[in-house]
């Protein structure tokens, strides 16, 4: 107690900011701040197992990146954004300097298509360390004490890190909510892209509007950006785009983003891949299909196709299995593969006639 005592505090209310150290006595203070907890609910993606052991296994990331592509052109696409865009610049290179600006393109891409990671939604605090009754009605609002030491984790609320404490009006000190963690980090340590209030983007009514509009990447940047991955808000935020997505077929939006590989995990976890399968087949990416059906085995190892022993190298067969032992929509994952292979044989075909008509 003695070692946190030298570092800095700060109390927050009516405009005012006073800077204390941390001693029995910095709780009975004139200034007062009235900060009201978020009201959106809580929105459970990942219910009984937490899905970051899985989710950060080197198979599974393997997997995660090889699926999601390396599109260059869509990746360094024109977007809209508040930044003035810098006019392109044309250049006559040699066959050794395009190698190099495309090498130094591809390890750009590979860090603009890093993925968020997948967590489990965090539990709410509810850390009461005293209750006085004789501070009980002497304010109207309250006080929040946030410790503003510099280099300490925001996200760490233990004495030894970043401590936030809010003195309710009935005499009440407690550990501060996550949502008011996060306001007053942002406060004092702000980060780029991040606001002290929630955007409006993020209310149900305007969120269903930008997903009317197919703003899918849109509202996931957002959303990255302004929360983090375990909050209520953002996995809220996320099944929200990821079921639209799903719903309407719109997977290939996100193919080539960083978002895309999240995407799969989530519907592979929730044995939701037959659209997206679907999708894949339809789009003749059967070496993706394949993938995700691995992806759904090495996430659920104990499902039915795990145990029939086939190599996921071999594609066609490997989601046959999946089809026949675990698939939940049936029907159209075996329309859509049996036309994949009816139109490869097609092909096959055609180009065999070809090669005899030239006697070749």
């Amino acid at each position: 107690m003695a070692a946190a005592a030298m570092r800095s505090f700060s109390v927050v209310g009516s405009g005012i900011h006073r800077f204390l150290g941390l001693t029995g006595r910095c709780l009975d203070l004139e200034c007062i701040t009235s900060i009201r907890r978020c009201s959106n609910t809580s929105y459970t993606t990942y219910n009984d197992r937490d899905p970051a052991p899985l989710f950060f296994e080197d198979e599974v990331q393997v997997v995660l990146q090889r699926v999601t592509g390396m599109d260059i052109d869509r990746i360094f696409r024109r977007r809209q954004q508040e930044k003035k865009s810098t006019p392109p610049k044309y250049q006559f290179l040699t066959n050794e300097e395009v190698d190099e600006y495309m090498s130094e393109a591809r390890v750009k891409a590979e860090s603009l298509l890093q993925m968020p990671p997948v967590l489990k939604e965090r539990q709410p605090i509810n850390n009461i360390l005293e209750t006085n009754t004789s501070l009980q009605a002497h304010h109207t609002d309250k006080y929040v004490f946030a410790d503003i030491t510099f280099g300490v984790s925001d996200r760490n609320r233990t004495i030894l890190n970043r401590t936030i404490l809010v003195r309710e009006t009935d005499g009440t000190l407690r550990s501060a909510w996550w949502e008011e963690r996060d306001r007053i980090n942002q406060t004092y340590n702000p980060r780029p892209g991040r606001n002290v209030v929630m955007p409006k983007l993020f209310n149900d009514e305007n969120l269903k509007s930008a997903l009317a509009r197919q703003e899918y990447e849109f509202v996931l940047d957002r959303v990255c950006a302004q929360c983090e991955p375990d909050s209520s808000v953002y996995q809220r935020v996320c099944v929200c785009v990821y079921d639209a997505l799903d719903t309407h077929h719109h997977h290939n939006t996100l193919y080539s983003t960083r978002h895309y590989g999240p995407m799969c995990f989530y519907l592979a976890w929730n044995k939701r891949i037959d659209s997206l399968l679907v999708s894949l087949i339809q789009e003749e990416k059967i070496n993706t299909a394949s993938d995700i059906v691995y992806l759904y085995q090495l996430i659920h190892k104990d499902c039915k196709s795990a145990k029939l022993n086939i190599e996921h190298t071999q594609h066609v067969e490997f989601i046959k299995g999946y089809i026949e032992e675990d698939c939940l929509q049936r029907a159209q994952v075996q329309l859509a593969l049996q036309c994949y292979q009816d139109l490869q044989h097609q092909r096959q075909q055609h180009q065999h006639n070809v090669t005899n008509a030239h006697g070749l």
